[in-house]
């Protein structure tokens, strides 16, 4: 496992350091049966690192929750009970698999995904008391990811809201929907993390081979 804590997230450095990675905002890709992740990271891991080819658009809703992160992680740090830090990236020895965490602690075995959203998905999140599904990926990423992981905290913060904190738990036998809420598919984290590696792995193998053909 490789932790970075002296990588500030938005830098240069941090940008190359998820280059031809799967990070979070990745991590359905490892569930869905398409090519699109696998040409994302072939694209990317056949191209030297270029910052300028980087997504460094941010909304108004982003500035917001940028802002609000530090508070937010204090808000949690007091809520858990534990002391929370910043982490710029943590990569796998899959090499293919990394994450930027919001918060973990020292002893690395307890993360967070902390969101700031704007007021109607806050609040349809506290009243549906439950991790929206187009964040529960994110939330699998980061015990794929972290090995050492045992305790994750998914949550959404709005100061000014009537609710300002919504946070839920989830541990390695957890169960959550990977499917949808019409069609819904329940598994563990733990069968959960083993799809996502078994396919990080396969996705390797077919990476390093289709970079070799096309070197001929």
């Amino acid at each position: 496992m490789e932790y970075h804590f002296n990588i500030e997230q938005g830098t240069s450095e941090w940008f190359e350091l998820k280059h031809g990675v799967i990070g979070g905002t990745r991590a359905k890709g490892l569930f869905i049966k398409t090519d699109t992740l696998f040409y994302e990271l072939l694209a990317e891991l056949t191209e030297p690192f270029d910052e300028d080819d980087t997504d460094s658009y941010t909304s108004e809703a982003m500035q917001n929750g940028t802002e609000l992160e530090p508070q937010a992680r204090l808000e949690l740090s007091k809520y858990v009970g534990v002391n929370f830090m910043e982490c710029g990236f943590i990569q796998n020895p899959i090499k293919l698999l990394g994450i930027s965490p919001d918060a973990i602690t020292a002893d690395f075995k307890t993360q967070a995904e902390i969101k700031c959203p704007e007021a109607k998905k806050h609040l349809r999140t506290c009243v549906g008391n439950k991790i929206p599904l187009d964040n529960i990926h994110q939330c699998i990423h980061a015990f794929t990811v972290n090995d050492n992981l045992e305790n994750f905290y998914f949550m959404s913060y709005r100061p000014e809201s009537i609710k300002p904190m919504f946070v839920s738990h989830l541990n390695r036998q957890s169960e959550v929907n990977i499917g949808t809420e019409a069609k819904p598919v329940f598994k563990t984290i733990t069968d959960c993390v083993e799809i996502a590696k078994t396919e990080a792995k396969r996705l390797e193998k077919d990476l390093a081979e289709t970079i070799n053909n096309l070197k001929f």
